[in-house]
């Protein structure tokens, strides 16, 4: 047997410095925690495929119903904070990611770590074969493109394509020649439906992990912006340029940009959809669970929506940087830095030998003050004169009454003393005769529309319609609340006794 080739205690300890970096990610961090099977358990039962990201406060409703239905069973372990103030540590611990929407709403979506961690929770749970002829021939045909492409040989890659075309002229004979399709199992068709859904599963978290790369990217940025020691034009020259290429700046970025080219072509996204589809109308999947089904039905979506969450982090990391190039000055920014340090220090050794009386020598390669122009007066504070009091009226001798007269002759009609007097009818009359044979107070021109009213739709057709005859019009004389009067002409109406 060969010896090793280094010593067993520096080669442990190498691998135990890999296992103690792999331990200290929030992945392994989630599961190693005695609450790890509450954070799950919550986290998967309200983050589904088909509802990647949840509004912050529908969050914290929706944790704390199921933390209280959690305390009503015996024996289990809750913790008594309140669902935001677990929100807000699974934030801290990078378990969970707070985002903005297009509206400004504030949203959570789970981590890249959190993902990972659900996924290895999933797959330990059963219900998959850890080895399967799907995962196998995935394998083969992966190796096989990796090959091609790492050594292209021109003879190799003809004599494949003729295999591929033979094979597939002899099948299509057979099958134009009356040939049936062999029916594949059920149970091979349900464990490629199980690898094709660890490989779906596997999606969300690369592009968190994109996300999540874009905004270390920011801060990186950022920092480099404020402590950078060239000048300010040399600086925007080249973080302009890195802001406008971020996903070029990190692998999973890189990764992105080629899934965005794949992903990119509408054809592709229907024929992705349609299949779907067609896997879905299969018998087999009628007996899969409502969530497996669901986690496939989905597929576009979650794409389209994981595009999305790394698009808006793209662009919410172009404009802060582009921001912070526009109205930062890095020059600036440092020697105001370097200015409050000194004159802090020379505060610090000046007040504890001076006086009251002290002067001191004044910091001379400060710019000086541009104030512009000030102001030589300034704001009264005492509050503005009071407005002088109102006049005292005294009542009226009548106590005011002929004043409400006066406006209630200016009103509208006085239906009571109109309803009394049609009340007192003894025979059928028209609206002109009842209301000339009334006294001067219900002659006004508003008691006229009010007899109009109360007769409701009587009279003829033609009087409705508007086209009457001479001879069925009336004319009446009305008098105003000013004593004025008018003559007005009206159609024939006739009105009887109505109902209170």
């Amino acid at each position: 047997m060969a010896p090793p080739s280094q010593p067993v205690g520096p080669r442990l300890a190498g691998v135990l410095a890999g296992v103690e970096r792999a331990f200290a990610t929030p992945t392994l961090g989630l599961l190693h925690k005695a609450e790890a099977p509450l954070v799950v358990a919550v986290l998967s039962s309200v983050f589904t495929p088909d509802r990647p990201t949840v509004a912050t406060e529908q969050l914290h409703v929706e944790v704390d119903d199921l933390l209280a239905g959690l305390r009503d069973a015996e024996g289990a372990a809750v913790p008594p904070e309140p669902a935001r103030v677990l929100c807000t540590r699974w934030v801290r611990e990078r378990w969970l990611v707070r985002s903005l929407d297009d509206d400004g709403a504030e949203r959570y979506q789970l981590s890249s770590y959190a993902t990972e961690a659900l996924d290895v929770i999933a797959r330990t749970q059963g219900g998959r074969g850890l080895v399967s002829e799907s995962r196998i021939r995935t394998l083969l045909v992966a190796l096989d493109d990796l090959a091609r492409d790492a050594h292209p040989d021109r003879e190799a890659r003809m004599r494949r394509l003729r295999a591929r075309i033979d094979e597939a002229s002899s099948e299509l004979a057979r099958l134009e020649a009356g040939g049936e399709v062999e029916p594949v199992p059920d149970d091979r068709l349900t464990e490629q439906y199980d690898h094709l859904l660890f490989l779906v599963r596997e999606l969300p978290a690369d592009f968190a992990r994109v996300a999540e790369s874009l905004s270390v990217l920011q801060r990186d940025i950022v920092s480099r912006l404020r402590h950078d020691e060239r000048s300010a034009g040399v600086v925007v020259e080249e973080y302009l340029d890195a802001s406008e290429s971020l996903l070029k700046g990190t692998t999973e970025g890189r990764a992105f940009s080629g899934a965005m080219e794949l992903l990119g072509d509408p054809d592709l996204l229907d024929s992705l959809e349609q299949r779907v589809g067609e896997i879905l109308e299969h018998p087999f999947a009628a007996d899969l669970p409502p969530t497996r089904r669901a986690a496939l039905a989905h597929l576009r979506s979650q794409l389209v929506a994981a595009i999305e969450v790394v698009l808006a982090a793209q662009t919410r990391v172009s404009r802060t940087v582009t921001a912070q190039i526009r109205h930062h000055n890095p020059l600036r920014d440092r020697e105001v830095d370097a200015a409050l340090r000194e004159a802090t220090a020379a505060m610090a050794d000046w007040f504890p030998t001076s006086g009251r009386a002290a002067r001191v020598e004044p910091l001379r390669w400060f710019e000086r003050a541009a104030p512009g122009r000030l102001r030589t007066t300034l704001h009264d504070l005492h509050p503005d004169t009071p407005p002088e009091q109102l006049e005292s009226w005294a009542d009226d001798g009548d106590g005011g009454v002929g004043e409400i007269d006066d406006l209630r002759a200016m009103g509208g009609p006085h239906h009571g003393e109109l309803l009394a007097r049609l009340a007192a009818l003894e025979a059928p009359a028209t609206v002109a005769s009842v209301f000339a044979d009334g006294p001067a107070a219900l002659r006004r021109p508003v008691e006229l529309l009010g007899y109009l009213d109360l007769a409701g739709d009587g009279g003829s057709e033609a009087t409705r319609s508007g086209d009457v005859p001479g001879e069925d019009v009336d004319r009446v004389t009305t008098v105003r609340a000013d004593g004025t009067t008018r003559e007005f002409a009206l159609p024939r109406t006739p009105i009887w006794r109505t109902d209170a």
